[in-house]
């Protein structure tokens, strides 16, 4: 997935940050894509909703195709932009 020259992609900064930038940002549907700390080549997309940032991990297969890990409290209905 190429995605270094999206704006909303910020790489390899930490959640920390990432909640930072998008509580500045203080409007609901805001959000980013940052490299997971935790897992290589996994991404996490960071989204803003009613001053709460919920994250959902996204994963690659051996084919390279993406799936979106969420956990139980965090609300599952996303859309992914099509540049994605």
């Amino acid at each position: 997935m190429s995605t270094s020259y999206q704006p909303w992609h910020h790489g390899n900064i930490t959640r920390s940050k990432a909640e930072d930038l998008l509580s500045k940002a203080a409007k609901d549907g805001s959000f980013l894509l940052r490299d997971s700390e935790s897992i290589q080549g996994a991404y996490a997309l960071c989204v803003l909703f009613q001053n709460c940032v919920y994250t959902y991990r996204i994963l690659p297969n051996e084919e390279r195709k993406l799936s979106v890990q969420v956990s139980q409290t965090a609300p599952q209905y996303i859309f992914l932009p099509n540049a994605m």
